[in-house]
């Protein structure tokens, strides 16, 4: 099962048992994975502020379905990586919050690394 697939498994899990730290944790890792696939538009000017704006909104591009495009497929390693990252940062954040005395957030903290760390085990058995 792609990771992707594993991680919504564990969003959907997490969200039927209301716990909310790891809907969270698993809705950004999943996030990070839509964010690595994004690809700049062909011909997009480096700086924004020199793009074809709509004259009825600030900031936004004219044209229709300008901002579409198809996403990059991360390959398989790709998409680990950024999980692992995703994992460590929590189990980061989670350390500095109990050393802080913070246990409930440790916690929650920890419950969403936790749901990384068995996606990731997935991935790895099926691949």
């Amino acid at each position: 099962m792609p990771l992707r697939d594993t991680l919504q498994a564990e969003l959907t899990d997490a969200l039927r048992q209301r716990d909310r730290a790891t809907a969270s944790a698993v809705r950004a890792a999943l996030s990070a994975l839509d964010n690595a696939g994004a690809v700049p538009a062909p011909g997009a000017p480096a700086d924004d502020r020199a793009r074809a704006q709509s004259e009825h909104v600030a900031g936004a591009t004219a044209g229709l379905a300008a901002t579409e495009l198809p996403r990059r497929e991360l390959s398989s390693t790709e998409a680990v990586a950024i999980v692992v990252d995703e994992r460590a940062a929590l189990l980061h954040h989670a350390e500095r919050l109990a050393r802080l005395c913070r246990r409930d957030e440790a916690d929650a903290a920890l419950r969403g690394a936790t749901a990384l760390s068995r996606a990731l085990a997935v991935e790895r058995a099926d691949g």
